[in-house]
């Protein structure tokens, strides 16, 4: 479905369909599809969007459709035995991880597995080694994000069942915790949050509604409307881009632009563009695209005749469009966090 590098260098995404049948391999394509992309305008997916292959292996099914769907007690013969009312929960969609796991690896690379049932009754699961999600069900996409959290990132889930409490040891997963303080991140303590507030340590999380606290107040771990929290953001962001490598290819919507940058820089560091140099331009539009390791940004500065100024800058996509009068521009490539190879295409007027 996306193929832009050497899976020893990207972060690959595998998608396989559990319930079609042969005649079905393009109502899998189909809702296959439609979860990858809105997965990958998603934060950090969308920062990664280039470096990540995305796989679809077509599995079939000798019979349409999962178990206990649309109610408890229907049987269907399946690649995966996938169904709802796992351990006694309808939205649960189980499968058999082996299964799995084994249809997957038919696929160049394995970092991460979505696997699509063909339904649309609502429902999915995280598992360690992969993310089930309804295909035809409207808010699929969301869910697949969500589980992706727990196998890509090993996020808990932060919402509760009233009247629970928890009294174990302390949890593992990296956004939640025993100490009422939040001690786990500390780092974080204060700072907004793009699910809205701040960072701090609210009560009720890891399906307990007492004696365990998550960062924020109402992320994407307890309801799928809503984003990552800045701590499960940058753990997903650390996840996906800890498997990418080498120079990433810029998106296919760069390929008409003329010329072409590449470059390496640590943290911290900034290169420019086109090879430490500048370039003479008429009035018009000036439009480019970076491929990065996360942490990247892009700016565009005009010569004012004394100074260089900066004129643009890239939003979170690393595209970047703006219109000037003629003169010597450059672009700067700049590592606020992250480090290794990039690539910077761009058309000049």
């Amino acid at each position: 479905m996306q193929n832009v590098g050497p899976s020893a260098e990207r972060f690959d995404v595998v998608i396989v369909g559990d319930g079609y049948t042969a005649s079905e391999s393009g109502l899998l394509r189909q809702h296959a599809e439609a979860k990858w992309a809105e997965i990958a305008t998603t934060e950090p997916w969308n920062k990664h969007r280039q470096s990540v292959n995305v796989w679809l292996v077509d599995v079939v099914s000798s019979q349409s459709g999962v178990d206990n769907d649309p109610v408890q007690g229907v049987s269907r013969d399946t690649a995966m035995d996938m169904g709802f009312f796992c351990g006694g929960l309808e939205r649960l969609l189980c499968l058999n991880e082996a299964k799995a796991q084994t249809y997957a690896r038919q696929a160049p690379g394995m970092d991460a597995i979505v696997a699509v049932g063909n339904t649309t009754k609502y429902g999915g699961a995280g598992y360690p080694s992969l993310a089930t999600v309804a295909g035809g069900n409207a808010q699929a996409g969301r869910i697949a994000i969500h589980e992706l959290g727990h196998s890509v990132g090993g996020l808990a889930d932060e919402y509760w069942t009233p009247g629970t409490s928890y009294s174990g040891g302390e949890p593992g997963e990296p956004n939640v915790t025993r100490d009422p303080r939040g001690s786990k991140w500390t780092s974080y303590q204060g700072r907004s949050t793009p699910d809205g507030g701040t960072i701090g340590a609210y009560e009720g999380g890891h399906q307990y509604e007492r004696g365990i606290y998550r960062p924020s107040q109402d992320s994407l771990m307890r309801n799928i409307n809503k984003p990552f929290n800045l701590v499960g953001l940058d753990i997903m962001d650390r996840a996906i881009s800890s498997k990418i490598g080498g120079t990433p290819s810029p998106g296919p919507g760069c390929a008409t632009y003329g010329n072409t940058g590449t470059g390496s820089l640590v943290a911290g560091g900034a290169g420019y563009q086109p090879d430490s140099g500048s370039f003479s331009a008429g009035a018009g539009t000036h439009r480019s695209c970076l491929a990065s390791p996360s942490g990247f940004g892009l700016s565009l500065l005009s010569w004012n005749g004394s100074a260089w100024r900066t004129v643009a800058t890239s939003g979170t996509k690393g595209t970047l469009t703006y219109s000037g009068a003629a003169g010597y521009y450059v672009y700067q490539v700049r590592s606020t966090t992250g480090s290794g190879s990039y690539t910077l295409r761009y058309d000049a007027p």
